[in-house]
């Protein structure tokens, strides 16, 4: 395991490497030792700042002062120790919850009302019947943190009503139980900053044969690190076990995804291969093509000569993508229209061919040797048995005056298939010659695997003019008809040497995406609709994406984005089709984590389009900034109520 601070004055970030199965003290132990003289340095005035806090908490907040407060005493020591107080920051703060939640107990502003913590709720009362109530909560406080000193877990019973308050419990028995008037003492605990089931379940791991609960677990793991790593302040022990914690938690919830990842990879390519015909439909910007590209990568072993893409746009035609007449040059700075093959149509060739094993075919080669043999003699190529001298034509055919031998004739002649020619004499002579001076090998057929798959990819599918784009293939691309049996004669088949019809082989998968609300989903062809399924992609489901592109700053990322798109479904004209995805966020390293540049240049201009002509849309666009304004990093080192179910 590696951990590497990145903060002269806190452990704020670190990269762990690690196995997310193993997670142990030792590890923890090993890295602080090596890593203790440079925290020392870097903590040097956190800790002494500590010890004066530390000095000045306990003159104002004695151990005898804590067991004799009266109620108003409890007030003023809950607002001291809570975030924002005067010794919030000694041992970490307390935040998460209202005070109530948190210290059982809590007063109003200026009013003798007091609410207090009554199951999973809140209750008001009067001073009077607050004050009975909190001289019964004394007693318990004063219990508990006398056991936690006295290190009597056994005693510490379910029945006390602080039970459950660990974070501050914790909190205090760091202050009690370690203080030493300006003098070293081993620490009995730590304080940590979040004591929620998720981190009591990794502090477990730490000792897996153990079944202690929150208070005994948060001693022993302390009493382990004093052991291997002895006289620390217990300022670096707090700050080093929740850096190291988080990136454990972090660590593994990266981990989580990744697996999420690459189970939802696993469902498209599933959908895909069943379907043969997928459409990625979501909101802007969630990662559609990214996905697209992945489960291709996925489908094809991660081959990208099996992975066809192209972008449809409004003037995006059937000559693109299928084939048409192109504007060439012949050799004489003259233009001449040829035939060619559409991206599509060249794609499918290229699948066709993969599914071809074994066989024997030295064809291309030794056409190649002839043609370049009759280019050197410039028109005065004669074959074996002709009179007539040969050349090579605009189309690179083979010419005896006037009769033409083409390639794809000699070719079917080769493979002895029908050239439904009434004569193949200069087919045959043409042939004959490769064999005899070229080594033109036996043609032996192919064995046809289907197994090796290719995946096109269509982006913005529904941007392009689909009928016009596709023709006659709205009945190839049916996955019911691949293969032969979906075989059509093309727009330009007149034109065609042979009799051939195109068809998409077995082994070609398609995969669209479109957004949701762009306005040209309206006028996808619905023919077209019933030959693809859709699925759709939110964009909680890609926010792996973030992990992956901003690491240790995706988080905040990804509180912006939901905050923001919950603000966005609350918007009467708007729903989940109108949410931002993580897409928007991913060039936020570029820009310098500037969010106001992000929400001014990207997000504003968008959200703007989506809320035009809408009732109120200047005060809607501020409750969106506001939801985009929201993060909970001001809290990322404050310390979480406690666990609902806290043990001894």
């Amino acid at each position: 395991m590696k951990i590497e601070i990145k903060s002269s004055n806190n452990i704020t970030e670190r990269d762990v490497k690690m196995d997310s199965k193993s997670v142990n003290l030792d590890d923890f132990c090993k890295w602080l030792i090596n890593e203790r003289e440079s925290l020392e340095n870097n903590f040097k005035e956190d800790c002494a700042s500590n010890q004066t806090l530390l000095k000045r908490f306990l003159e104002k907040w004695s151990l005898d002062r804590l067991k004799n407060l009266e109620l108003h005493d409890y007030i003023q020591l809950c607002k001291d120790i809570d975030r924002g107080g005067d010794y919030s920051d000694l041992y970490m703060s307390i935040a998460g919850g209202t005070p109530a939640t948190k210290f059982l107990i809590s007063k109003n502003s200026n009013e003798n009302v007091y609410k207090i913590k009554k199951g999973s709720n809140e209750d008001t009362i009067e001073e009077e019947d607050a004050t009975i109530y909190f001289n019964e909560l004394r007693k318990d406080l004063v219990d508990i943190i006398q056991k936690g000193i006295n290190l009597e877990f056994d005693e510490i019973k379910s029945t006390n009503r602080f039970y459950n308050c660990s974070a501050m419990i914790i909190k205090l028995l760091s202050i009690y139980s370690n203080s030493s008037e300006g003098e070293y003492r081993k620490p009995s605990y730590f304080s940590f900053n979040n004591n929620k089931n998720e981190y009591q379940n990794i502090f477990k791991r730490f000792l897996p044969n153990s079944t202690y609960g929150v208070y005994r677990q948060n001693h022993e793991i302390t009493k382990y690190v004093d052991k291997q790593v002895p006289n620390l302040d217990q300022v670096i022990l707090s700050y080093s076990i929740q850096r190291y914690v988080k990136a454990i938690k972090k660590g593994e919830e990266i981990f989580i995804n990744k697996q999420e990842r690459e189970k939802n990879k696993m469902l498209y390519s599933d959908i895909l291969k069943k379907s043969r015909n997928l459409i990625l439909r979501g909101a802007p910007g969630t990662g559609k093509t990214y996905l697209a590209k992945e489960i291709a990568a996925e489908l094809t072993d991660g081959n990208e000569d099996q992975i066809g893409f192209v972008q449809f746009h409004p003037s995006y035609d059937y000559i693109d993508f299928v084939e048409g007449l192109r504007p060439v040059s012949n050799g004489d700075g003259a233009i001449e229209f040829k035939l060619q093959d559409g991206i599509f149509k060249e794609f499918c060739q290229k699948a066709k061919e993969a599914q071809k094993t074994g066989g024997q075919d030295n064809f291309e080669e030794t056409w190649a040797k002839l043609t370049d043999a009759i280019n050197e003699k410039q028109g005065q190529y004669f074959f074996p048995r002709s009179s007539v001298p040969a050349s090579l034509n605009s189309q690179g055919n083979v010419k005896f005056d006037s009769p033409v031998a083409t390639k794809e004739k000699v070719y079917l002649l080769y493979k002895g298939e029908e050239t439904k020619l009434k004569y193949e004499t200069y087919q045959k002579i043409v042939l004959d010659h490769m064999k005899e001076s070229y080594g033109l090998c036996d043609y032996v057929s192919p064995t046809i695997n289907t197994d090796k798959k290719f995946v096109f990819i269509i982006d913005e599918i529904n941007r392009g003019e689909i009928s016009k784009i596709f023709g006659e293939l709205f009945f190839s691309i049916d996955p019911g008809y691949r293969g032969r049996d979906g075989e059509v004669s093309t727009q330009y088949a007149n034109l065609h040497e042979s009799d051939d019809k195109f068809y998409i082989p077995e082994n070609v998968y398609i995969i669209g995406t479109m957004n949701d609300i762009d306005r040209s989903v309206d006028t996808f062809d619905f023919a077209m609709r019933r030959r693809f399924r859709f699925v759709e992609v939110t964009a909680e489901s890609q926010l792996y994406i973030l992990d992956e592109k901003l690491g240790e700053h995706a988080e905040e990322a990804k509180t912006r984005l939901r905050n923001l798109n919950v603000a966005i479904e609350n918007v009467q004209e708007l729903n989940s089709h109108y949410h931002i995805g993580p897409s928007y966020f991913r060039n936020l390293k570029e820009l310098d984590y500037d969010y106001e540049l992000l929400w001014s240049d990207y997000l504003k201009p968008l959200l703007e389009d989506y809320l035009r002509g809408s009732y109120e849309e200047a005060e809607t666009l501020d409750i969106l900034k506001k939801a985009f304004d929201l993060t909970n990093n001001e809290q990322t080192d404050q310390q979480d109520t406690g666990d609902n179910d806290a043990d001894n």
